[in-house]
């Protein structure tokens, strides 16, 4: 009889090793997504950020410091006009918010191991290098760039990115909302078949009161027409300034634009001008009540979706967007929920 135990006792612990041994192969040992590719902008996705760009004075969404957003209101739409200001790199991340596409490939060595990933730049990004070879962070002191220093490395199937070593920058286009050499960044990319999310968590010791997180989606481009345009032009652009020394600035106090979301969204200023407070869903109790909406609208009132020739007003308001509505003109009232669509102008 002991015998008999002894032999399947060996027979059960065979069959545990074989189950194991099968789970241990089922399991990869290195994930690693292919992200080669050109990818271009999903742009009904927060499209006047991706798109047109913010309004001067639209600080929404973003958790500003007192001195993040005295800097902002000093800026003017002229100040990037100007000659040594044209063609000045923006933020290594500032991807998340133009209208332009990107070209990712990796770079191996004689092992054909990944040693970086690339992102192609133009001619207002630096090319990215994502390090993926374990190598350690420069110094404190080392040269910032406009492309910065980044490392990588996998967490399951997402691409987890840490970048230092930037220059000041704005963080935002279009209104001046800035950035300083000391922001860092957390971005992590991950792809769903031909979708690559691209979520930027960005950190400021200066100008940012807590973390400023962005998610954007991009979309494989199989055509492969989203990389290049590496030459940027400069010229005179306002002719009163040339050799002027004039720098276009507001002074404290004197930005005409700093009330422009509240006089036309109706929007309290802890909503527009970037306070903290505003990105908390609590934030809607204090809001209840004192918020009415816009009795009309006139710009960017149908949103991406009318641009396609679909019906997409707000509720209540008219679709006007700068002639386009005239197309496909609609008003959408509250009683309306699926609105309908009103004849064309003649």
């Amino acid at each position: 009889m002991g015998s008999v135990f002894v032999r399947r006792e060996v027979l059960t612990m065979r069959a545990l090793a074989v189950v194991f041994a099968v789970l241990a192969f089922s399991v990869p040992a290195y994930a690693q997504i292919e992200l080669t590719g050109s990818y271009s902008p999903i742009l009904y996705e927060d499209y006047i950020e991706r798109g047109p760009g913010s309004d001067l004075g639209d600080f929404t969404g973003m958790p500003l410091t007192d001195e993040g957003r005295a800097k902002g209101l000093l800026y003017t739409s002229n100040l990037p006009s100007t000659i040594e200001r044209q063609c000045l790199a923006q933020a290594p991340w500032v991807l998340q918010y133009r209208p332009l596409g990107m070209r990712i490939w990796s770079e191996v060595d004689k092992d054909d191991k990944v040693i970086a990933w690339k992102i192609e730049g133009d001619y207002l990004r630096d090319t990215l290098t994502i390090w993926m070879d374990g190598r350690p962070e420069p110094s404190p002191n080392a040269l910032s760039t406009a492309a910065g220093f980044s490392t990588g490395k996998w967490e399951g199937d997402t691409l987890t990115i840490h970048t230092t070593h930037v220059k000041t920058t704005w963080i935002r286009r279009g209104n001046g909302i800035p950035a300083s050499d000391q922001t860092t960044y957390w971005v992590h990319i991950t792809r769903h078949d031909d979708l690559l999310t691209v979520v930027t968590i960005q950190e400021d010791p200066f100008y940012l009161s807590e973390p400023h997180v962005v998610s954007r989606v991009f979309k494989f481009d199989p055509r492969a027409n989203q990389g290049g345009r590496s030459i940027c032009n400069t010229a005179n652009e306002i002719p009163r300034l040339e050799d002027s020394g004039i720098v276009p600035h507001y002074l404290p106090g004197q930005n005409p634009e700093a009330d422009f979301m509240t006089r036309t969204y109706n929007l309290p200023k802890e909503a527009a001008l970037g306070y903290a407070e505003s990105l908390y869903p609590e934030f809607r109790h204090k809001l209840k009540g004192l918020y009415t909406p816009p009795a009309a609208c006139g710009r960017y009132c149908c949103g991406w979706i009318e641009r396609q020739g679909l019906p997409g007003a707000a509720p209540g308001l008219a679709c006007n967007d700068g002639g386009l509505g005239e197309l496909h003109p609609v008003v959408r009232s509250k009683q309306d929920g699926e609105g309908k669509q009103t004849p064309a102008k003649k």
